[in-house]
């Protein structure tokens, strides 16, 4: 006598060709974004607590693989991939550290095309956002050590870019509200190292 299928098999079935589907997304969003090669990012950031708005700002990012160079009002940073160098402008000072990977992907959006493929579960449903038709991506990590514990990528069904990533490490989530993408860019290994001929009056503070 053949066993009926139960709902929690046809649940697990359902689970992991959502997963599937999801991985594909984020497949071709990430192939998207390398395509782009060196981008420009304009965007919006904001921090929460239990749902309550902490910070928020704007600005620009130049970004090429693990490199970075964010500018907002309150701040200017350059990272290489190795060393971070961090102004606030109220203070005139430069710190630089060697962050870890857990520090970078609270500041770099793009660092979970790296993650995705392991350490987490993956699930997806569509939805739109600003007037898009989107997946909205869900990433939830498996251990309690990873970066980010838990990841949303709203990627845009046209042409698989994304449009807002929120991270959550700990009780805080960052949002980051991509407003627009430049590829293409032309960008120097200087770009992303502190240009001290610029900042010749700002204390240095080595923190490594």
């Amino acid at each position: 006598m053949r066993r009926p299928i139960t709902i929690a098999l046809l649940l697990a079935f359902a689970m992991a060709v959502t997963a599937q589907s999801a991985m594909k997304v984020l497949d071709k969003t990430a192939s998207s974004i390398r395509k782009a090669g060196d981008v420009q990012v304009k965007f919006a950031a904001a921090t929460f607590v239990d749902g309550v708005e902490q910070t928020s700002t704007e600005g620009v990012m130049l970004l090429r693989d693990k490199s970075m160079q964010l500018t907002t009002p309150e701040m200017r940073m350059w990272y290489d991939g190795h060393t971070q160098w961090s102004m606030i402008n109220e203070s005139g000072e430069i710190n630089v550290t060697n962050p870890t990977e857990r520090e970078m992907a609270a500041i770099n959006p793009y660092t979970f095309i790296s993650h995705y493929k392991k350490g987490y579960r993956l699930s997806m449903k569509e939805s739109t956002l600003r007037g898009q038709a989107t997946y909205e991506v869900h990433m939830l990590a498996t251990k309690p050590d990873n970066p980010a514990q838990e990841i949303y990528v709203d990627v845009a069904r046209a042409d698989h870019m994304p449009l807002c990533i929120r991270i959550r490490q700990g009780k805080e989530w960052n949002r980051i509200t991509i407003k627009s993408l430049q590829g293409g860019m032309k960008l120097a290994d200087s770009d992303f190292v502190f240009p001290s001929s610029e900042y010749r009056d700002v204390e240095v503070i080595d923190l490594r």
